[in-house]
């Protein structure tokens, strides 16, 4: 399970935690959210249980921005708040990219190795192996801006 923050059709997943603002009395930061949050769990390979987290701000557009991330990682179904999404057949494999907001370093690959890697494990590698921060979901790219660095992902091996 992780706790995933929709916000300007980014997704961004972070490893769950009971720490994480579930229900009950609101904090205060509840109140003044900017993205749509909600818990992600695997039911299987390819089905996917999407639970927003009361109080976080939800529409049509977050459903559109999960399902089109969850096709690009591999998902069939996708579970919603009041309905059931069958989704695409899994779309050509190609570039995709992201910029780590921490350290700027850009992340882009489209390796059959790496697509692999994704569909496996239902979601993109998670953090910037530059600086270790947080990195959100990545997204096809058409070019690579000039004179920009560009890392290949490769999974670590410990």
């Amino acid at each position: 399970m992780c706790r995933a923050s929709i916000r300007g059709g980014t997704v961004t997943l972070n490893r769950w935690s009971p720490v994480l603002y579930r229900a009950g009395p609101a904090p205060l930061a509840m109140a003044r959210l900017q993205a749509s949050l909600a818990d992600l769990h695997r039911l299987d390979e390819d089905e996917l249980l999407v639970v927003p987290v009361p109080g976080s701000p939800w529409g049509l557009a977050v459903d559109a921005t999960l399902a089109a991330w969850a096709t690009r990682v591999g998902y069939r179904r996708l579970w919603l708040p009041g309905h059931v999404a069958t989704l695409d057949e899994l779309p050509e494999l190609s570039t995709v990219a992201v910029d780590c907001p921490t350290c700027g370093a850009r992340w882009e690959d489209e390796a059959v190795g790496f697509w692999e890697m994704v569909r496996e494990d239902g979601w993109f590698p998670g953090f910037c192996r530059a600086c270790g921060g947080s990195l959100p979901e990545w997204t096809e790219e058409s070019a690579v801006d000039e004179g920009q660095k560009v890392v290949q992902f490769e999974r670590y091996v410990g």
